[in-house]
């Protein structure tokens, strides 16, 4: 009998506050960026049982929401480059030379430029330097989308200056896991506050070309890898959706919502087959699908892993309003 499987039967009858489908995705789509699985043991049936029975008890799966509505705070000592050298569970563990990570570390490196400004490197995709959601203040990564709030200690250790930094990915938002430790070595203290990304662009000058199924409202559902991965009723991407509602009219035009702000109305314009942002210079393809009865709108989100760091994009799905 699988792990999943046990904790699912239990845990969904128990009327957690997110589905274990939810959660049990959420972990194998963020864990893989923490653990290597040739560690992965065998567990008794009895112990799985007294921990469903334990979870069904107490445990709810809330997502954590930290604060993060802090003022910025200057650090001299975080501007610079940092580049990743290790990933563990407690800061105490770590011994210089030595990699306790049997694979390789997804963080690559991390940028602090002045005024709360940062750029990330991720062992995907080109693995360059690209913008990234994290701002920080002093002691403080913040991720105001993700609602994480991840602390950084800097220690001068054998004349190295080494940053300890928090890793609070989705192990931590849905299973509250306590986080690990990525641990990186300062290469620089240059300010990349005027740092030069060389950018990927599609072709955008395209004729317009009527769809009438595109038209209407449409409000998102989820946000998934591939099309393919997307399950009615089933939420692949926990917690609040970024883009949260396109409203499209005639002749390309197109409004809407994030989870931030409206989507101003000279944003986007689309044709048949492709929704297209001419100031980013991205020509995103989309899909209608119907399935069980409503229709579905797959969107291709080319953000930033996309435009600085190769990625293949993912996808928003979104429900036709009736």
């Amino acid at each position: 009998m699988k792990i999943e499987s046990v904790f699912k039967d239990n845990l969904d009858d128990a009327a957690p506050s997110l589905k274990f489908t939810t959660v049990w995705q959420q972990h194998q789509k963020t864990g893989k960026n923490r653990f290597s699985f040739k560690k992965m043991v065998a567990v008794p049936v009895a112990a799985l049982v007294s921990l469903v029975v334990l979870l069904m008890v107490g445990f709810s799966f809330a997502a954590i929401k930290d604060k993060t509505d802090y003022p910025f705070v200057n650090d001299t000592s975080v501007i610079g480059l940092w580049e990743s050298v290790d990933l563990l569970d407690q800061p105490g563990q770590f011994v210089p030379g030595k990699n306790h990570s049997e694979d390789p570390l997804f963080l690559k490196q991390l940028v602090f430029y002045k005024d709360g400004g940062m750029l990330m490197a991720v062992n995907k995709g080109n693995a360059k330097l690209s913008p990234t959601q994290y701002t920080w203040t002093k002691g403080m990564v913040l991720d105001k989308q993700a609602k994480t709030n991840s602390k950084y200690d800097i220690k001068e250790i054998n004349g190295t200056t080494y940053m300890f930094f928090e890793w609070k990915c989705g192990d931590y938002t849905y299973f509250h896991m306590e986080p690990p430790y990525f641990v990186l070595k300062k290469v620089n203290d240059k300010d990349y506050s005027d740092y030069q990304m060389t950018a990927k662009s599609d072709k955008i000058d395209y004729p317009f070309v009527n769809d009438p199924q595109l038209l209407g409202s449409w409000k998102s559902v989820d946000f998934v890898p591939a099309i393919e991965e997307f399950k009615p009723g089933t939420k692949l991407t926990p917690g609040e959706l970024f883009l949260t509602r396109f409203d499209i009219a005639e002749n390309g035009k197109i409004g809407g919502m994030t989870s931030q702000k409206e989507i101003p109305d000279d944003l986007l314009t689309w044709t048949k087959g492709l929704i297209i942002e001419k100031k980013g210079k991205v020509a995103s393809k989309y899909e209608i699908k119907e399935i069980d009865g409503d229709t579905y709108l797959f969107y291709e989100w080319k953000n930033g892993n996309y435009i600085y760091s190769g990625m293949q994009p993912d996808y928003y799905v979104l429900k036709k309003v009736k």
